[in-house]
């Protein structure tokens, strides 16, 4: 018979060591069970461990929410500037003004100029029979009336010419030999006239090699393959190599120079093409990196002048004489800033960073609109640079106290930081005729950007070096106001000796 309970004064064997309870004492483990029901600490301990843990994943969902917050702001605003909204949505909303099409009221017409010389005149007798209403029997007036009318002529004839020289024999090369005429290429079947011209629809109107082909076959009657195009390019560069070493040397040795770079393209990798002038010439070199070993290259261990370009390390190596941060780069950056602080969720927009940016924005307006007086003679130069204190002053005062924002913070110690925009911004009232920006350089740039959007860069380096050549005489061309097509075709025709002399002639 089995017990529901043990009887009185019963003693289990297993009492010190229980089989149950792996060979432990009961009464330990009592003991055991009574100190964790007695210990108050315990669950205190645990529940400040929760809180801990609690708070700090609060504080990380904080985080990820503010990141999450302008990851947004940033992608919404590289999406605004790639794809921004059409003209046509913009003009419907009524509140903006009406604005009457046309020119003003009372403004001059436009005309053609008249062309001069006239080639032909063709006389043209009464009519008999009115043009208008077929009215018959018109009698002459004696009153005449002239039409001036330009036109093209399509497919030219090209001019062949037999050059028929006349040989003598050299002793010392011992073979016949012969001179070249006035206007004649030695072995060569196109002229210097359609070479140069092909040039020039290469570099300046950045057609294709195809494309200059087919202009020259469709319009002059003059065959060539595009493989033809790609070698006057080339001997064009060829010729023109001691003029791009001549306009190195003028980057060296100007007191004003503007500088910039952007992305290139050589045989599919990475290049970059850099620029270097001021608006009497220009300097256009593509290398593979953009270090500051190609900026020694161009400008020099010791550059003695002014340059005036953003706030890229690479020309720090230089060491110019005067510097100039580009006072629009500076504005931009604030300008984006702002519009990253206005598409955060209205609990994280910070209005002292939005203010602060807009400060600064004023404080650059401020220091250009002085330039621009400066230059257009309403203040002289002495009074301009006076204003320097004025402007550190107003610089200190916006940026005394530190930002929220990440981009707007990292901006204000990059305006505070002696190394880098600090003794830069205000350099144009030092020096006269000193530009606060540098449009100039991103200006001349925009050709080389459509050009590789077009070509998408060069196959070699070596064709990457002669389009650096011809883009720079083109560009100094045009600033000197010459001929581009003269200065080829003379290039080609009696070396770089002559076409300097084209080149530079009555210019410094």
């Amino acid at each position: 018979m089995r017990f529901k309970e043990a009887p009185p004064g019963f003693q289990c064997p297993y009492r010190d060591a229980c089989p149950h309870l792996d060979g432990r004492s009961t009464h330990w483990i009592k003991e055991l069970l009574r100190d964790v029901e007695s210990d108050t600490d315990r669950d205190s301990h645990w529940a400040a461990n929760l809180t801990e843990e609690n708070a700090a994943l609060w504080a990380r969902a904080e985080r990820l929410e503010k990141e999450n917050a302008e990851l947004r702001a940033r992608l919404a605003a590289e999406h605004g500037s790639k794809f921004k909204p059409t003209r046509r949505l913009s003009l419907m909303e009524d509140d903006l003004p009406k604005r009457p099409r046309g020119a003003p009221k009372g403004h001059p017409g436009w005309n053609r100029h008249l062309p001069d010389p006239i080639d032909r005149v063709v006389r043209v007798a009464a009519p008999s029979v009115c043009p208008h209403c077929a009215t018959a029997g018109l009698r002459p007036t004696g009153l005449q009336h002239e039409q001036l009318q330009e036109d093209i002529v399509l497919q030219p004839k090209t001019i062949v010419t037999a050059y028929q020289h006349d040989t003598a024999f050299c002793p010392r090369c011992r073979r016949p030999v012969f001179a070249c005429a006035e206007g004649e290429l030695r072995n060569c079947q196109i002229g210097p006239t359609a070479k140069a011209t092909a040039v020039f629809l290469r570099q300046h109107m950045r057609l294709s090699y195809r494309q200059v082909r087919e202009i020259f076959g469709k319009l002059f009657g003059l065959n060539f393959v595009p493989a033809s195009a790609m070698a006057f390019d080339q001997a064009t560069a060829r010729a023109g190599q001691p003029i791009h070493e001549q306009l190195r040397d003028k980057v060296r040795c100007a007191q004003i120079i503007h500088a910039d770079e952007t992305h290139w393209r050589i045989d599919g990798q990475s290049a970059y093409i850099w620029f270097a002038g001021h608006a009497q010439f220009g300097f256009f070199h593509i290398a593979p990196s953009r270090s500051g070993e190609v900026a020694l290259e161009i400008f020099g261990a010791r550059f003695g002048g002014s340059l005036v370009a953003d706030d890229y390390a690479a020309y720090n190596l230089i060491e110019p004489e005067h510097r100039q941060s580009c006072l629009a780069h500076l504005d931009r950056k604030a300008k984006e800033i702002i519009s990253l602080i206005d598409l955060l969720p209205q609990g994280q927009q910070h209005q002292p960073d939005r203010r602060f940016c807009q400060q600064m924005r004023a404080l650059l307006g401020d220091a250009c609109q002085l330039a621009r007086q400066r230059d257009a003679g309403q203040i002289s130069f002495t009074s301009a640079r006076a204003q320097i204190p004025e402007y550190y002053s107003r610089l200190h005062r916006i940026c005394k106290n530190p930002c929220q924002h990440p981009e707007a913070e990292n901006f204000r110690q990059r305006l505070l930081d002696p190394k880098r925009d600090y003794h830069r911004l205000f350099t144009f009232l030092e020096i006269n005729h000193l530009p606060p920006t540098n449009n100039y350089a991103e200006q001349t740039l925009r050709h080389p950007v459509i050009f590789r959007k077009l070509i998408f860069g060069n196959r070699s380096t070596f064709g990457a070096k002669c389009l650096a050549i011809n883009l720079s005489l083109l560009h100094t061309a045009k600033c000197l106001q010459r001929e581009p097509i003269h200065l080829f075709k003379t290039l080609l025709l009696s070396g770089a000796g002559p076409a300097a002399e084209i080149l530079f002639d009555n210019s410094s």
